[in-house]
């Protein structure tokens, strides 16, 4: 088990890479953009205080790849957004759908 300090660092180092790679909200104003910002920095945290029990290669793999999958999250609803008047009901049920098996893909991968 690493120490918090060294939990601490990975948590600041996970939202980093969320905030150093470029907006990926563009179709979303002010406030609905700081929401989707919010649950990313909580999401990314969790990544990295979950690798309290990795040594620290593993952890920044493990961290790196809920990085990676919190921002392509981020970009799907963004593009929900951007197309919500353009659709159909049925078109935006479906493109939650795809939101919803891209989140869901790392709990079963986490469960396999």
């Amino acid at each position: 088990m690493v120490s918090e300090a060294d939990l601490e660092e990975r948590r600041q180092r996970a939202a980093q890479m969320i905030l150093e790679r470029g907006i990926v909200t563009p179709a979303l104003d002010y406030d609905e953009a700081e929401v989707l910002l919010d649950w990313a920095l909580a999401e990314a945290g969790k990544y990295a205080l979950s690798s309290g029990d990795m040594g620290d290669k593993e952890a920044q793999s493990h961290v790196a790849q809920g990085v990676k999958r919190i921002r392509r999250l981020m970009e799907m609803v963004n593009d929900i957004f951007d197309q919500w008047d353009a659709s159909s009901r049925v078109q935006m049920v479906e493109k939650v759908t795809q939101l919803l098996s891209a989140a869901t893909e790392g709990v079963s991968e986490a469960r396999g």
